[in-house]
This record gives C-alpha cells, structure tokens and sequence, in this order.
C-alpha cells in the first residue's frame, strides 16, 4: 500500500491564473545598491525566464532547498509504472536542470530531505513503499556536486512515512517516522551532522500516514494532519520543542487528511496544501485544493484566485532566495497517473511555472 490512498474517483477543477514570467536573476543579484562614493551603479536588466525541462512525471520524490547553491534539489521518487527513480533535478527559480553525480543512492520513493545548516549539505534519509520499492534506513548527504553515503554509528531503523526538516531553533535536523514491529510506532529522531540521535520524547503524534512536517513559525517544528489508516482524516497539530511534543489546540483548522506543508521564512508562517472533499456514500470525492497558513498559534485559510490541482504525494519546498513555495508533481487523484507540473507560491496566490 502507497500511504494515502484516497479510495474514491475524484473531479478535480483546475483554475489557471495570469502567468508572471520570473527573472533569471537570483535574489541576490537582483538586489541594488549604492557604493560608499554615492554614485548609482548601473544594473543588468534581468533576463526573462525561458522555461527549459522538467523532470519526468512522479509521486513521492524528495524534495528541500539546498542554501549552499541556491536552488531546490528532487531526489528520486516513483515513476508511474512503479520504477523507484535515482535521478537528481535542481530549480533555479526558472529552469528544472537534471545533474548528473558521479554517485547517486538507490532509487526510492517518499525519501526524506533536509539541508543540514551544520555541515552545509542536504541530508537524504530512508524511504521506499511497500507495494512500490524496498522500506530503506540509509543516510546521504548532497554537496552540490555529488552524493555520499553517510555511516553514523547509531541511526533509525527503517521507518514508514519518514518526514524530515530543518529546526533552526534546536540546531538541527528533525526526522519523525513509523517504526517498531509492523511499523506502528511512531519515532523522532534528531541528526546533529555527523549522527543520529533517538529522542524518546515522552509525549508523541500518534500513528499516522501522509501528515505534513515543517520548521514551525516562530518557534520549533510543526507536524500537522494525515490519515490514521487508509481511509480516515487528522487535522491535529503538533509542535516539537526541541525534547518532547505538545499537541496545540488552534481556534481554526483545517479539513485535515493528506497534506504538503513549507517553512515560509520571508513570512515568518508555514503554508500547507490539502484537499478539499466531500463524501458521497462510502467515497472521498476531491473537489479541489485549499491553501492554509500558520501564524504560530493558528490556521488561517487562504483565498488565491488560482490553485494547483489537489494530488496525493507531491513534493514541497521553500525556495528562499526567490521567497517562492515550490510544489512539483505528485498522483492524479482521477486518472491515478504520475504528474510532472510545478506551482509557484508567492504568498498570496498559486501560478504554475512557466512551461510547467
């Protein structure tokens, strides 16, 4: 069973905003300046985007912003005729472009990925599905340039549903995950840059599926939502303090059930993708998709004029040079087919990239 699995047909309208085409420009050499003389210098005028590849349809890649080169890294995933994929994508706000390392881990769908501030690399750990490809407890780490098998003398075994993020607050990385016999427990471990260290906070999530983990606003890390079985909703949270969780009790919540969710730092909040649904007899009919934000004590819903289609096991990132929420590909909930299209969040609305 791939985690998630929303049993029903679904309708998905699709509503397609105006298109703003991106520079190429990085933030950085985008911004202006004066020199100490007082004379304006002169700046290039940025060149418009002209979109190039994408990188082939999938669910269940991994996907982080890597602050060491200033783009976002995918890592691998599932292709829809059920190959585990190995490949490495990187967005630079404008273009997907494949790299091709020397060395790439095993293919592998629902890896988790985090950039580790204390050793400047981006972190893989574990992944796999059952019905798809092999459960795995390894740990990568990305240079820019290629990947490398990390071997830490302690480490989780092999976890289902593996979420990962950065906690700047804590200083490093925040793994959360179901393990123990028949995958029923869930785990939190942190990675400290060179090892693994098992928590065991004395209050926990309980067992879920396809919830949605971030850096929380403000403080700690936040972990929101998902199934409790294949069929179900949680819209729960949850917020991590560095030694044990504590479940929060907002005014406002979301829906609840699978969810895609992005540390905003530009705006100090986390937004979160979830479906919107409504039963019919014993299915979940997708309507659509809504867009939430945390504040740090509550949900707030989002009205964009446009919105990305709802699909099960998309990949989500904060491309914070560009201050963009990425969202990339995923599974059609009606056609059941893997997807290659990427959304743009900018704050206050959703756009699909250009040639996405």
């Amino acid at each position: 069973m791939i985690p998630g699995r929303i049993p029903a047909r679904a309708v998905v309208p699709v509503l397609i905003g105006a298109v703003i085409l991106p520079s190429c420009t990085s933030a950085k050499d985008a911004s202006s300046g004066t020199p100490s003389g007082g004379a304006a210098t002169a700046r290039a005028t940025p060149s418009p985007c002209v979109p190039g590849g994408s990188p082939p349809a999938r669910m269940g890649a991994a996907m982080t912003y890597d602050a060491a080169t200033r783009t976002v890294v995918l890592f691998g995933g599932i292709s829809g005729d059920g190959t585990p994929l190995n490949d490495t994508w990187a967005w630079d706000g404008c273009h997907w472009s494949q790299l091709k390392p020397a060395v790439s881990p095993p293919g592998r769908s629902f890896g988790a990925l985090a950039f580790d501030g204390s050793s400047g690399k981006v972190i893989l750990f574990g992944g796999g599905a059952a019905n798809a490809d092999p459960t795995r407890n390894d740990t990568w780490s990305w240079n820019g340039a290629t990947w490398t098998e990390e071997h830490p003398a302690t480490g989780p075994a092999r976890l289902s549903n593996p979420l990962l993020t950065d906690d700047p607050t804590n200083g490093n990385l925040l793994l959360f995950g179901i393990g123990g016999p028949r995958f029923q427990t869930p785990l939190t471990w942190t990675w400290d840059g060179k090892n693994w260290t098992d928590r065991h906070p004395s209050k926990s999530p309980p067992y879920r599926n396809s919830a949605a983990l971030a850096a929380g606003a403000r403080s700690g890390a936040l972990l929101y939502g998902g199934a409790p079985a294949e069929t179900g909703t949680l819209n729960d949270s949850w917020a991590w303090d560095g030694s044990n969780w504590s479940q929060l009790h907002p005014s406002t919540n979301p829906q609840g059930g699978p969810a895609f969710m992005a540390h905003e730092a530009a705006r100090h909040d986390v937004v979160l993708v979830e479906a919107i649904t409504e039963q019919s007899g014993a299915s979940t009919i997708v309507k659509g998709s809504s867009t939430w934000t945390w504040s740090g004590s509550n949900w707030t819903r989002q009205h964009p004029s446009s919105s990305p289609p709802f699909e099960l096991f998309r990949s989500i990132a904060y491309d914070r040079s560009r201050d963009r929420v990425v969202l990339f590909g995923g599974k059609d909930v009606n056609s059941n087919q893997a997807t290659n299209d990427t959304w743009l969040w900018d704050g206050t609305n959703w756009s699909p990239a250009p040639g996405s």
